[in-house]
């Protein structure tokens, strides 16, 4: 990851909050699984995304 990223990253962060940012990452991963199963049929991936949305989803951030 570059440096650029990071203070991109950082600065969506500040604007938004982190709870925000991670919602935000479950909805997107959420919508890749979907978008894998529906035009791609490629099930494996789906479920990697999906994982990785339950994961994100169970983050409690309180800041």
């Amino acid at each position: 990851m570059t440096k650029e990223y990071m203070e991109s990253l950082e600065a969506i962060v500040d604007q938004l909050t982190l709870a925000a940012v991670l919602e935000m990452l479950e909805r997107i991963s959420h919508k890749k699984a979907e978008n894998l199963r529906n035009h791609w049929k490629d099930e494996a991936s789906a479920k990697l995304w999906d994982k990785a949305a339950r994961q994100i989803e169970q983050i409690k951030i309180d800041i």
